[in-house]
């Protein structure tokens, strides 16, 4: 009995090293807006697979992984680059006459959202042919964009109204505005939270959707954005080099860990179970191990590398 359970064992464990070796890499797509480029980094590896050239000033991106896309902002040639995933090319330019800065997608991946600066107003875009559905003006200079799950809302930070907005998926109505700290710009959400990250007050606050009550939480110098994973919250401390990690149980910072120069945007990688990080000011990207919170490795990306959204292929 004993050995047949050994026998077990060793299958079951080799069975899982097939599929790990097997499974595909996850890949980080970093737009770096110094050189009007995406590269393609295997985080298995650390390398740069590829570089692909877009846009002028590329800055924003999200993928539709079920579509194998990824659409990327370019800020300066007001378009989007639409790049296929299998092939990694770009197959498509979207002509905006706008200054596209965040991206998202609703959950069945079938809209858009694009967030458009300098006009204050956001604009909705149809997946299956690109075509803009609607524009819908919103606060002064809207940066972060991001979809809820739960209440199938999108949320967008205003900076320069130091505001968030949150407008229902379906009829595009808005359900509340709220009042947060100065600047906001990163912003994401989860279940019954909103995130903002607050470079003029060195905070983020935290909007609780069940009650519209908020809470302030300092974190380092000019936070640029803020992502939960698991029961913390991970803040990019761009004028520190640094992230600030928060409990969401107690909203107490419990620990910083350094980074490359700038850094601005993060997003996890799910297989290996990692925090990576832009850092605009090095031109590279850091990875962090979220077993131990331990700073693994620096990868040069491109310069200026930005990522502003969900920039990885889980």
């Amino acid at each position: 009995m004993y050995k047949f359970f050994i026998v077990i064992v060793i299958v079951i464990l080799a069975l899982g090293a097939l599929f790990t070796m097997n499974s595909p890499p996850n890949k980080a797509f970093i737009t770096n807006q110094g050189e009007d480029t995406v590269s393609i980094i295997n985080l298995d590896t650390f390398q740069v697979e590829k570089r692909i050239k877009v846009g002028k000033k590329p800055l924003g991106i999200t993928i539709l992984k079920n579509k194998s896309i990824a659409l990327v902002g370019n800020v300066e040639s007001q378009d989007l680059s639409v790049i296929d995933l299998k092939k990694n090319v770009v197959i498509k330019t979207l002509a905006l006459k706008a200054t596209p800065l965040g991206l998202t997608h609703n959950k069945d991946e079938t809209e858009i959202y694009v967030t458009d600066w300098f006009n204050s107003q956001i604009f909705v875009i149809n997946s299956m042919n690109f075509e803009i559905i609607k524009k819908i003006p919103v606060g002064k200079t809207p940066s972060g964009i991001a979809f809820n799950e739960k209440y199938s809302f999108i949320v967008i930070s205003n900076r320069d109204s130091n505001s968030v907005e949150i407008y229902t998926e379906k009829e595009m109505r808005l359900e509340k505005k709220i009042m947060v700290g100065k600047h906001p710009y990163g912003i994401s959400t989860e279940g019954d939270y909103i995130y903002t990250a607050n470079v003029y007050d060195d905070s983020i606050t935290v909007i609780n959707l069940t009650n519209w009550q908020t809470k302030e939480i300092k974190v380092g110098d000019h936070p640029y954005n803020v992502i939960k994973i698991n029961d913390q919250l991970f803040v990019t401390n761009s004028l520190d080099d640094n992230i600030s990690i928060i409990d969401t149980k107690t909203f107490t910072e419990i620990l910083k860990i350094p980074t490359g120069e700038t850094p601005e945007n993060l997003w996890v990688d799910k297989k290996n179970n990692r925090l990576v990080i832009s850092n605009w000011g090095s031109d590279s990207i850091s990875i962090i191990n979220l077993h131990d919170m331990k700073n693994i490795k620096e990868v040069k990306s491109g310069l200026q590398s930005r990522a502003f959204g969900d920039f990885i292929l889980n």
